[in-house]
């Protein structure tokens, strides 16, 4: 019988958009198996439905829904964002375990930085954790917050493009939380990644490049990834972790 993860603490999982808590959960099972003695992990699923992300067709073409945690056409920002904190919060008390960190992909790793950007900012909400750490996979830019004190990007600034802001961020937007940020260097996004990376404060942050595409290392299909690419990142959520406890 397998031994019960339930007195671990937990790592709470936010996929990428336009797929769901049971993708996600098939993606990061070589994390899951190096990490099954550390942490619980907790996989959520994003409030709005939406048509399969990138690269989810056709492996999970029999997985829908499909869910984000952005909606592009809203114009309700407010409410959106209060459906996500509902939807967390939700999550979060319905496990009633111990949550220490959290761990995003893609759309879901740009929420996981506007988690700990509202945190650093005083704005945690009730029934949201007080994240001791986060790790971003292939990332998205810009932070995604959930702060109805601030817009869904950041700051308001001169110069927008198709990536988002392109001025580099105020001091008091820096985030010094423990994290971990992995990008590929052959992601079509990696843009994206780069400048989320300018978000963290390099002596609190891991960031790190593999070569490989939107996908983390050993995915289906992939040949460019090493083999001990997966073990690093552990190593490096191990890290910051052992970095946030007192």
């Amino acid at each position: 019988m397998a031994e019960s993860s339930d007195h671990l603490p937990r790592l709470l999982c936010l996929h990428g958009g336009g797929t769901s808590a049971m993708i996600f959960k098939i993606q990061t099972r070589r994390l899951q198996w190096a990490l099954r003695s550390t942490f619980k992990f907790v996989f959520a699923d994003g409030p709005f439905e939406s048509g399969p992300g990138p690269g989810v067709l056709p492996a999970f073409a029999d997985c829908e829904p499909f869910f984000r945690w952005l909606n592009p056409d809203s114009q309700f920002p407010e409410q959106d964002q209060r459906r996500v904190r509902q939807m967390l919060r939700k999550i979060i008390k319905d496990d009633g375990g111990n949550f220490v960190g959290v761990l995003g992909f893609s759309q879901g790793a740009r929420l996981t930085a506007g988690l700990l950007a509202d945190q650093e900012e005083r704005n945690a909400w009730e029934g949201i954790p007080i994240w001791k750490f986060g790790v971003m996979l292939c990332g998205s830019f810009p932070p995604l917050s959930l702060s109805l004190a601030r817009t869904p990007t950041t700051k308001p600034s001169q110069g927008i493009d198709e990536h988002g802001e392109t001025r580099e961020p105020d001091e008091d937007e820096i985030i010094h939380i423990p994290s971990v940020l992995v990008r590929g260097t052959l992601d079509p996004h990696g843009e994206k990644g780069r400048r989320l990376v300018r978000y963290f404060d390099q002596e609190t942050a891991i960031a790190m490049a593999f070569k490989m595409g939107h996908h983390l290392p050993g995915a289906a299909g992939d040949t460019t990834s090493d083999k001990g690419d997966t073990q690093k990142i552990v190593d490096a959520i191990l890290k910051v972790y052992a970095d946030s406890q007192p």
